[in-house]
């Protein structure tokens, strides 16, 4: 077989291997249920939009106001800054530039060694990018959420114990804001602020659950308002509410621990490609060389590169199941 036969074979299977991959991915995203209720979310959200009754004149401004509509990318990226500056602040945002930097350079040197066509040029120098941004912003979010989720169920105990012993719940959650550890005592700390200037309870933890997004956060949310409405012993309440996120986290550490193997091999895996290419280059330079040197080299890296990030995206999936929501 000639060269251009190989090659014109790889690319055959690497199209078929996408397309199934693809036609997987859909399937899944299909069952997933996180879908469907973002989509009840979604018509929800219209609904209220549409019988929102108009304002009256002398009512009183809304603590929180949502930014003006100017455009669905302008709000897209200002709702994912707003967030970015939540779970990381101004850090988490250098964070961003750095990585957007980083994967930019990245394109530049793959363009410059690869000898990437023009029309791909352009999807590199934006994908790349792009692709490292994502990272690093799913890197923020979850380690924001691992951090909040560590920290939480102690703080319900502080509100347990202010409750029982006879302090009101807005002080009680204060209190919280003063005494807890970060991320969740920023968030506390902003609840009781508005609390005590005056802004009802329902619209602070509307606003909370909304920049928090963590379903944990969420169940406390629902318990303040359920008690406020129907009354009980709130004390017992929360201390149901921390036995669960308790057990919620156990089970999240338990499928860490028994996904560990799949985490590992895909290190491992993706790791082997470069040893195996250093370990020639040491061995036989001239015969790695032509890898690098050659068009036809250059076009096998890049399949490689591709099949490898696709398998690797495969196993990670697989691996990676989130618990936390």
């Amino acid at each position: 077989m000639t060269p251009v036969d190989i090659v014109t074979a790889a690319g055959f299977f690497s199209i078929v291997i996408v397309g199934l991959i693809v036609s997987a991915l859909r399937d899944m995203l299909r069952r997933r249920p996180r879908r469907r209720v973002q989509e009840r979310m979604r018509g929800m959200r219209q609904t209220l939009i549409v019988n929102k009754p108009a304002p009256t004149p002398g009512a009183e401004v809304e603590l929180f106001e949502r930014p003006a509509d100017h455009g669905a990318l302008k709000a897209w990226l200002q709702r994912h800054a707003q967030r970015v500056h939540t779970v990381s602040g101004a850090a988490g945002m250098r964070l961003i530039y750095l990585s957007a930097f980083v994967g930019l350079m990245l394109a530049v040197t793959v363009v410059a060694l690869s000898g990437a066509p023009g029309w791909c040029r352009p999807l590199l120098y934006l994908g790349v990018p792009v692709l490292a941004v994502r990272l690093a912003y799913r890197a923020l979010i979850a380690r924001f959420r691992a951090r909040f989720l560590a920290v939480f169920p102690d703080t319900l105990d502080l509100i347990i114990r202010a409750v029982r012993a006879g302090i009101p719940a807005v002080q009680a959650i204060s209190t919280a804001g003063d005494e807890t550890e970060e991320p969740v005592r920023s968030t506390f700390r902003i609840i009781g602020d508005s609390l005590r200037l005056g802004a009802e309870l329902k619209d602070v933890l509307d606003k909370a659950v909304e920049r928090v997004q963590i379903a944990d956060f969420s169940f406390f949310a629902v318990c303040l308002l359920l008690q406020r409405e129907t009354g009980g012993n709130l004390g017992e309440t929360l201390e149901n509410l921390a036995n669960i996120i308790r057990t919620r986290r156990d089970i999240r550490m338990k499928t860490k621990a028994l996904t560990a193997e799949g985490r590992i091999a895909s290190k491992i895996i993706s790791a082997v490609p470069f040893a195996i290419v250093g370990l020639l280059y040491l061995i036989d330079r001239p015969y790695i060389s032509l890898l690098f040197e050659k068009p036809l080299g250059h076009h096998i890296l890049e399949l490689a590169s591709v099949l490898m990030a696709i398998g690797l995206a495969m196993i990670n999936k697989i691996a990676k199941l989130d618990t936390s929501r």
